[in-house]
């Protein structure tokens, strides 16, 4: 039996952006050949990932709100979701194992489990802070006598202590990771 969820306009923010696992939206007509030739595709899908990865899929004659919200121009349209964020799409109708890779990546840059979600966050985060790092100092650079001013001091300050507890968080990811 199939787990593939319609979705409407209505529920689409509900059943799609909050969702807490990695989502596919299936953007479809009933007079579009091509989409049933890819509907059992994620009828067999949401079967074999169940718990795991989500499909859904949306009547872009029925739901016309969201089919133009996402700019729908052709069908089928396969977008993926995850986190709340558009991540990935895939237009027309594609052999299953296009569709499995795309799965596949979607899901291992978005894993459901805690472990998973964990490095993922701290890598993201870890990253960001070491990129903002790096724009703050090129700023630093180009200042003019920063440690004069007593709220240039300060930020100065805060920032060394972003930068070592940026550093603890890259080591306790290490250590995560090592003993995954």
């Amino acid at each position: 039996m199939s787990k593939v969820i319609e979705v409407t306009d209505q529920n689409f923010e509900q059943e799609v952006l909050r969702s807490d696992l990695p989502t596919e939206v299936d953007f479809w007509a009933p007079w579009c050949g091509p989409c049933r030739m890819v509907s059992p595709i994620y009828d067999k899908l949401s079967e074999e990932y169940d718990g795991r990865f989500k499909f859904c899929k949306l009547n872009v004659d029925e739901n016309q709100r969201t089919a133009m919200k996402y700019q729908i121009m052709s069908i089928p349209m396969q977008m993926f979701f995850a986190d709340g964020q558009k991540v990935d799409e895939i237009l027309g109708a594609v052999p299953e194992s296009t569709i499995r890779t795309m799965v596949g990546n979607v899901s291992q840059s978005f894993p459901t489990d805690e472990r998973g979600r964990l490095e993922v966050l701290l890598t993201s985060w870890t990253e960001h802070n070491r990129h903002d790092a790096e724009r703050f100092r090129k700023w630093v650079e180009k200042a003019e006598n920063p440690q004069s001013k007593p709220t240039y001091n300060a930020l100065l300050q805060a920032a060394e202590e972003m930068q070592e507890a940026n550093e603890r968080l890259l080591q306790l990811l290490r250590e995560l990771q090592q003993a995954g």
